[in-house]
């Protein structure tokens, strides 16, 4: 199997909830990897996940603010079904976000995809929330949001049948 291959199976894994972390070292820190636009692109186009995914920049207050309330919808509505997954547009790369990461506490999968995924997808504003259903964005959220809206919008995503 060639390691592209591997890669993109590893990153549906996580859209898919699969399993529930990025890569992890040996403390059970969330690493922050880089992802390629194609492995964005299935993420976002993928008709089986309930998926909830942030666009963040270490830069950003208002991503950092929001990080341990996504922690928490994140802990609360996992084992529901939602995969939230932290995607960084930093121009630094992976390392510009890993000690916002860290710091935070994040347990989610968070990965680096830079400008061709802004573009792709006109992230305009951070942090920007998008809601994937069976392949399709239903919402698009830029922002800071408070918690208790964040969650209406998780149960509806996990609790709407169609």
């Amino acid at each position: 199997m060639k390691h592209g291959s591997v890669i993109l199976i590893l990153a549906l894994m996580a859209a898919t909830g699969v399993f529930s972390t990025a890569a992890m070292s040996s403390a059970d820190e969330t690493i922050v990897t880089k992802m390629s636009i194609d492995e964005f692109e299935n993420i976002m186009t993928d008709k089986a996940c309930r998926c909830m995914i942030v666009a963040m920049a270490a830069w950003c207050r208002p991503c950092r603010k929001e990080l341990p309330v996504l922690n928490r919808l994140y802990m609360k509505y996992k084992n529901q079904g939602l995969s939230l997954i932290g995607v960084s547009v930093d121009p630094g790369g992976p390392k510009a976000i890993q000690p916002v990461i860290t710091k935070a506490g994040v347990t989610f999968p968070v990965y680096w995809v830079g400008d061709d995924a802004v573009r792709r997808y006109k992230i305009f504003g951070i942090p920007m929330i998008f809601l994937i259903k069976n392949g399709e964005i239903v919402d698009k959220i830029p922002g800071e949001r408070p918690e208790a809206y964040l969650e209406k919008k998780i149960e509806a995503l996990l609790n709407d049948s169609d």
